[in-house]
Order: C-alpha cells, then sequence, then structure tokens
C-alpha cells in the first residue's frame, strides 16, 4: 500500500473508508470504520514538564509518547485512486479523457480541473490556468459508479495537450497541480436547510454545507508513449475543515479479517504481531503501522520507544475501535491541512 507525505509533527489521523473521525462527542455507529484524530490545536500536544505523565495516565517511557482515542463521522463519496485514468480519444490525438470509479452513499457532483491552483486559505478554491473547468456531472448514489459514463457533457472532461507544455502535466507544485478531480455532497444539515448540488460552482470556495473529497495527480509517460496518472494526495473538506488523507499500513487486512466471512489466512493477520492473541487496533505513528493490540501497545509505551515492525521511534500510538461488518472501502489515514 503506497504511502504519502507525513509532517513531521504528528497530526490527526483517520482512514478512507465511509466513515471519518473528528474531534467531537461521536455519532451513532455507521455502516463502516474509519478513524482520525484531532486536537483543537491540529497538532498532538506537548509532553508533561519533565517528562511527568498526564493526569489519569501511566508512566510514560519517552518525553513525546501517548495514546490517543477516536470518534466517528460519516463521508459520502470516495475516488478509488488505482482507477484514475487519462485515455486517448479515437480522432482526438492532443485530448485525453479523464476516467475513474467512485462510489457514492449520497448524489454527488463531479468536476475535474486541469492544471488548477488550489487556494487553502480561500476555503480550499480551484483556479484552472487555461482550461476552464467543465460543468459537473451530477450522480445519483452507488457504489463503482463511472465517470463520465454514457452522459454526452462528460466529453468535456478532458485535457487537452495542446495547451500545456509537457512538463507542466508531469510534476506539481506547491499548490499548483496537473489534474484535480473533486467529487461534492450536501451534508445533512444542508439538505434541511435547503440546499442543492445545483448551487455549486465549479472550484468555488467549499461551503460548510458541502462535504467533498478532492483527488490531486499527476501524469507520466509510460514506456510504450502511452499518459498514465499517479495520485499524489486526496484531501476531504468536512464541516468548514480540510484534512489530507494517508495510508495506515496493516488497517485494509484488520478490516478484512474482522469480518465474519474471513478465512483462517485473513484471521491470522488481524493477530497482534506481539501476543500473537488479540485483534490488531492500534497504530503507530509516524510511521502509521497497524500491528498491535491495545493491551500490548500500553505495555509498549512502558518498556520502548521503537515501532516492532518497523524500528523507528514511536511518537504516538492511535487506538482504533474495528467495525466487524461488510468489506468496507481502502483504508487510509488523515492530517489537516
Amino acid at each position: 500500500m503506497g504511502g504519502q507525505y507525513y509532517p513531521p509533527q504528528p497530526q490527526p489521523y483517520m482512514n478512507n473508508g465511509q466513515m471519518y473521525g473528528g474531534w467531537r462527542p461521536p455519532y451513532p455507529p455507521q455502516q463502516y470504520p474509519a478513524l482520525m484524530q484531532q486536537h483543537p490545536s491540529g497538532r498532538m500536544p506537548p509532553p508533561p514538564p519533565g517528562g511527568a505523565a498526564a493526569p489519569g495516565a501511566g508512566p510514560a517511557p519517552g518525553p513525546s509518547q501517548e495514546l490517543t482515542q477516536t470518534a466517528t463521522i460519516r463521508n459520502a463519496v470516495n475516488l478509488k485512486k488505482n482507477t484514475l485514468e487519462a485515455v486517448p480519444i479515437p480522432g482526438t490525438p492532443n485530448k485525453l479523457a479523464i476516467t475513474f470509479t467512485f462510489d457514492a452513499s449520497q448524489p454527488c457532483a463531479v468536476t475535474t480541473f486541469v492544471a488548477a491552483t488550489e487556494e487553502p486559505a480561500r476555503a480550499c478554491r480551484l483556479t484552472p490556468a487555461k482550461q476552464e473547468a467543465a460543468p459537473p456531472l451530477f450522480y445519483e448514489k452507488g457504489l463503482g459508479l463511472k465517470f463520465p459514463g454514457s452522459a454526452p457533457e462528460g466529453a468535456q472532461h478532458v485535457i487537452d495537450m495542446g495547451l500545456y507544455d509537457e512538463a507542466a502535466l508531469f510534476a506539481a507544485g506547491r499548490d499548483t497541480f496537473p489534474l484535480v478531480v473533486r467529487l461534492e455532497t450536501v451534508t445533512d444539515k444542508g439538505r434541511r436547510e435547503g440546499r442543492t448540488l445545483q448551487e455549486l460552482s465549479p472550484g468555488a470556495e467549499q461551503q460548510p454545507w458541502v462535504q467533498s473529497q478532492t483527488t490531486f495527480a499527476v501524469l507520466h509517460r509510460e514506456e510504450d508513449g502511452s499518459f498514465a496518472v499517479r495520485t499524489t494526495k486526496q484531501k476531504i473538506w468536512v464541516e468548514g475543515v480540510s484534512y489530507e488523507l494517508q495510508e495506515i499500513y496493516g488497517l485494509e487486512q484488520s478490516v478484512a479479517a474482522a469480518r465474519a466471512d474471513a478465512d483462517d489466512a485473513d484471521n491470522e493477520e488481524r493477530l497482534c504481531v506481539i501476543c500473537l492473541v488479540n485483534e490488531r487496533d492500534t497504530t503507530v505513528l509516524p510511521c502509521r503501522h497497524m500491528c498491535m493490540c491495545h493491551e500490548c501497545a500500553q505495555e509498549l509505551r512502558k518498556q520502548t520507544s521503537k515501532c516492532p515492525i518497523c524500528r523507528n521511534q514511536v511518537e504516538s500510538l492511535l487506538h482504533i475501535k474495528m467495525y466487524k461488518g461488510p468489506k468496507p472501502l481502502p483504508q487510509q489515514a488523515l492530517t489537516e491541512r
């Protein structure tokens, strides 16, 4: 499972299934778990002075280790990164069609942008350099939805290679990205207020009544001369806050093993690497290896500051309560951006 950029200072985490976590009272259980922990400051709190344990906590072995819990919220859309492609259009050699597969648990709008600049300070507004964003395509809820599908308007969602130097499409800048895909849906609160997807303008500043997932990607040439797409990061917008997704290594296997229909091989993958008895439910940060049970993680804090998998320094631990139900979407982590 590929990783993405991870900042030096630990940030909140979650996975990229149908559920996301936040710093708020827990919502009622939803269909899929995904988890994130957020401190009000957006960062992990500093260790107590002099290495003293925090109130209510056990002895701390290192200056910065701590164990955190999560709460959950629901995310309604997910683009499957490995399906994002730029496909040649017959008869138009300078244009590539943008295609991908996604899931949506609510009606959503899909918009694509080429060579676009994101403005995080302006609610993640997107401004394309040369091509105007094509009109959004609207979808009802469903799994395995295809973009652009058979909609005639889908023909406008293309990359016009004749407008750009290839180098501009092969690398991302600080806030400029060759290809951006945004999936947007209206929150429950927004629907109660009478908001609709038709109110959205492509790339406009995102509103608190909108929940979205934005995928950023670059192009590269394969050995046969064709173009391929590589996703560089994904972000979600939840209640007026933007978060960047990160991978949690081992979470997808643990969720699969937790299903009732899991076989023996799956069940072996779920076990804590230390005791080989309890299920894995704790992630090591910043390396993001989900490899221990909660009990062993508590002991680890007292005895060592190294990850059992990669032996890198442990800065904090994230406890995740797994949901035993249907197979979820791919699992990831999240940092506030």
